[in-house]
């Protein structure tokens, strides 16, 4: 306390507010909450109550997210076992594996002509990043077996002790969101294809059926900053660039323009996009949204103008009105 006041000069005293850093620690709360996306964009708080302030809209941020990241992966992972399944008619995970998890034969370079060496040797190297995607998918999903038997996890001990294999709907719910997105990307392109259409986008959009897996691991991202207690308000949990795909049809579809997932407005987009595709009623969706301007309306009467206009940039209101026009 005496270092926030003497070096940082933010207001903090008594102690209710030591209580108040106690529980939100002071690496985790402070360190955590001091900037926005990166150290040098500094928030300069001129007392403690301020920093409490965006901490408890992040983790009101959180709460609201987590429902509903839940919901998307559940259906996904619903609608894509149901495609799958369809295709080979059987839930065993090796016919699956050898009938459509194959998308790296569509990078063979057998009886292909190149124009110089330099081609040739780019495409052998597609090839075989995914052929080694696909062979580390399936030890991915023996080391997942083999650790929820060690951990006890039912559908594992029922199936693996009476000698049996588990069946791809059980290897869907020891999978995590991540795990799930790269089960996607090893999918041969026409049952890519299927499952985006069957998830409502349009083909000139999506004409490898990459949107999917694009979109899973653009929310795996979110999902794992809730799921550790990490910062979401700035966006700072992003893994890497998200593909401009996703922008592209976001835009397309919502009419939204600036899209660019560089602000949490971005995510409630996709996340209200996405639960729009798999059927929730519009008022829930309308009501998510609604809560989330809730949130930010009440963090612009707890802090002054300009830490609230660094946080939330001036982009946020026409995006959500835009936004409730399309649902």
């Amino acid at each position: 306390m005496k270092y926030l006041r003497n070096d940082k000069s933010i207001e903090i005293h008594g102690s209710g507010d030591k209580q108040k850093l106690l529980n939100i620690g002071y690496y985790h709360g402070y360190k955590g909450y001091r900037y926005y996306k990166r150290p040098s964009n500094t928030l300069n708080y001129k007392s403690f109550n301020e920093l409490i302030a965006v901490y408890n809209f992040d983790a009101n941020l959180k709460t609201l997210f987590y429902p509903w990241v839940m919901q998307i992966e559940t259906a996904l992972k619903g609608r894509i076992l149901e495609e799958i399944v369809s295709e080979t008619n059987s839930d065993d995970f090796n016919v699956i594996y050898h009938q459509l998890l194959n998308n790296y034969k569509s990078f063979s370079t057998t009886g292909k002509s190149y124009r110089d060496l330099k081609s040739k040797q780019t495409a052998e190297k597609r090839f075989k990043d995914a052929l080694k995607q696909r062979l580390e998918l399936k030890d991915r999903i023996n080391k997942m077996q083999t650790q929820a038997y060690g951990h006890g996890n039912k559908i594992a001990a029922h199936y693996l002790s009476n000698d049996k294999a588990i069946p791809i709907w059980g290897i869907f719910e020891l999978m995590t969101l991540g795990e799930f997105g790269h089960f996607v990307a090893c999918l041969n392109v026409s049952c890519r294809r299927k499952i985006s259409a069957n998830l409502g986008f349009v083909h000139k959009d999506d004409t490898n059926g990459l949107l999917p897996q694009r979109i899973i691991f653009t929310i795996t991202d979110l999902r794992n900053a809730i799921a550790h207690n990490d910062v979401v308000f700035d966006t700072r949990f992003q893994g890497s660039d998200i593909n401009t795909q996703i922008s592209a049809v976001l835009e397309n579809e919502t009419g939204i323009k600036g899209i660019d997932f560089q602000s949490i407005t971005d995510y409630v987009i996709l996340i209200a996009f996405v639960l729009k595709r798999i059927q929730i009623p519009k008022r829930e969706i309308t009501r998510f949204v609604r809560d989330f301007v809730s949130e930010v309306e009440h963090l612009k009467t707890e802090i002054p103008a300009n830490l609230f206009n660094k946080i939330i940039l001036t982009s946020n209101h026409d995006k959500i009105e835009q936004l409730l026009t399309f649902l």
